[in-house]
């Protein structure tokens, strides 16, 4: 990763292409503090990692376009459109967030929102089930019977 903050963020986002597990550890710091619009907060590396590689594997391969980025001081703001399929149906979300980045280049904390009401009406339309067990979104493939199956988690 470069030193610059917002060089962080714009290589960050372009990794969710071909997420390795590793190098996104790689990015936060030990005790990072991801604040999760809707889906709550994740504190420590290997929560923020193992959540984001869960949603990375639904929305893989995912296309990140930045539109706006906007970095001041150690701080980057940035606004980016995420696009991928779920069986040839697009899914498209909008997603606000700062990031704030520590001298080493390593993410300290991630506020991010985005309307997560949008994100379940398409995956629905897909031909998923979404239901919510203990606060995490859960995404079911329905069957042609309409019975679920291949349950993936998105907390």
């Amino acid at each position: 990763m470069s030193d610059s903050p917002g060089s962080v963020v714009r290589e960050f986002l372009a990794a969710w292409a071909d997420p390795k597990v590793d190098e996104l550890a790689n990015v936060f710091d030990d005790d990072a503090v991801w604040v999760h619009g809707p889906q709550g907060v994740h504190r420590g590396v290997n929560a923020i990692v193992d959540e984001l590689a869960k949603q990375l594997a639904i929305s893989h391969p995912m296309t990140i376009e930045v539109i706006t980025l906007v970095p001041n001081g150690w701080t980057v703001m940035v606004e980016w459109r995420g696009d991928w399929t779920m069986d040839g149906k697009p899914i498209s979300t909008t997603v606000m967030a700062a990031f704030e980045i520590d001298a080493n280049g390593r993410i300290t904390r991630w506020r991010e929102s985005h309307n997560l009401k949008s994100i379940t009406d398409q995956i629905e339309a897909a031909g998923y089930k979404v239901t919510y067990v203990d606060a995490h979104l859960v995404v079911s493939r329905l069957s042609s019977s309409g019975s679920s199956c291949t349950t993936r988690a998105l907390s």
